[in-house]
């Protein structure tokens, strides 16, 4: 049975049916509705005898788990990652006897030939959710409504720019948008200037040549791009928050390998994505800055931005101790 969109936040978070499909093209989608299923049971999650995650398994197991008793009492639940078509008899097994466990199939993208899917979509006693990417003319208002939902306010040319160079994937979109949230901080407001600067991968030259070398390890190429950026007229406070941006960028795919994510992997979905020519460089910050560093640097960074725009601080002086700290902090990790 196909869910209409109207009823699935609904669904996911009170589960009725014991059976659900999760299929489409966008992968991140598919884990996070994933997840979102088990925490609608309420104690399953985090209880070892009511929770069970198995991974592309073969058809006697996924079944002996389905049908397995809970031994504290309460609903079980079996999330099954990366399904295939090998698994169509064992869901037409459950499907002429629902298990009492909540059982969530996530597979990839199903076409209308798939006998997983047809079986699924013609049984009233599954729920058959497709997971689509946000496509392209939808996703500044998708943006705008996520992060209303957060308490922010974004301006519309900010979101129309956000919705232009983001992808509408759940998983890159999930992760441009935390580095918003926390770009906006106590203002709780952005706007194209700040969207742009964020999100943007490098910034002008001499800006981004600073900010790289800082990142990298590099104190005396920092100071030199530094100064370079002043003559060409760049001013403080705005060069401190493209750094933030970096960092923040940075600490989303930190805590993706902090989570398992290999480096290059985290690389890969960082968005808007890494310019070819930076990759080697974001791959050497990545190694240097883990998650704990760069949660300083933030804050570090936090710290420059609000003392710059206050009259009684040398702002140049500031930031560029600012930005001379964080290449040393960096050079010392890569002689570790």
């Amino acid at each position: 049975m196909k869910l209409d969109a109207g009823r699935i936040d609904a669904f996911l978070k009170s589960p009725h049916l014991s059976l659900v499909l999760l299929h489409g093209p966008d992968a991140g989608l598919v884990a996070e509705r994933g997840l979102a299923l088990v925490r609608g049971v309420e104690g399953a999650l985090h209880d070892p005898f009511r929770f069970s995650e198995l991974h592309n398994p073969a058809g006697d197991m996924l079944l002996a788990e389905a049908t397995a008793a809970a031994m504290t009492g309460g609903r079980r639940v079996v999330r099954v990652r990366d399904v295939h078509e090998s698994h169509a008899k064992a869901l037409e097994t459950l499907i002429k006897s629902p298990p009492e466990a909540l059982v969530i199939l996530e597979a990839g993208e199903l076409t209308g030939k798939s006998k997983l899917r047809a079986a699924a979509e013609k049984a009233g006693e599954v729920a058959v959710i497709a997971c689509y990417a946000i496509d392209q003319a939808r996703l500044p208002q998708a943006i705008s409504s996520r992060l209303r939902a957060a308490g922010i306010q974004i301006d519309q040319d900010a979101a129309a720019w956000a919705g232009q160079n983001l992808s509408g994937e759940e998983g890159p979109l999930g992760q441009a948008l935390e580095v918003l949230t926390i770009y906006a901080g106590a203002e709780k407001r952005l706007g194209l200037a700040d969207v742009s600067a964020i999100l943007a991968d490098g910034g002008d030259t001499s800006m981004g040549d600073a900010i790289d070398a800082a990142i990298t390890g590099d104190p005396a190429a920092t100071d030199r791009a530094l100064s370079l950026a002043y003559d060409e007229g760049v001013a403080p406070v705005g060069l401190v928050r493209v750094l933030l941006a970096e960092l923040l960028r940075l600490r989303v795919a930190a805590g993706a390998m902090a989570d398992g994510a290999s480096a290059q992997e985290a690389m890969a979905a960082m968005r808007p994505p890494v310019f070819f020519k930076r990759q080697a460089l974001v791959g050497k910050a990545l190694r240097l800055w883990p998650l704990a560093a760069l949660d300083q640097a933030v804050a570090a960074a936090l710290t420059a931005e609000s003392a710059c725009k206050t009259t009684r601080v040398p702002e140049h002086d500031y930031c560029r101790q600012t930005m001379l700290a964080l290449a040393l902090k960096a050079r010392a990790a890569s002689r570790r």
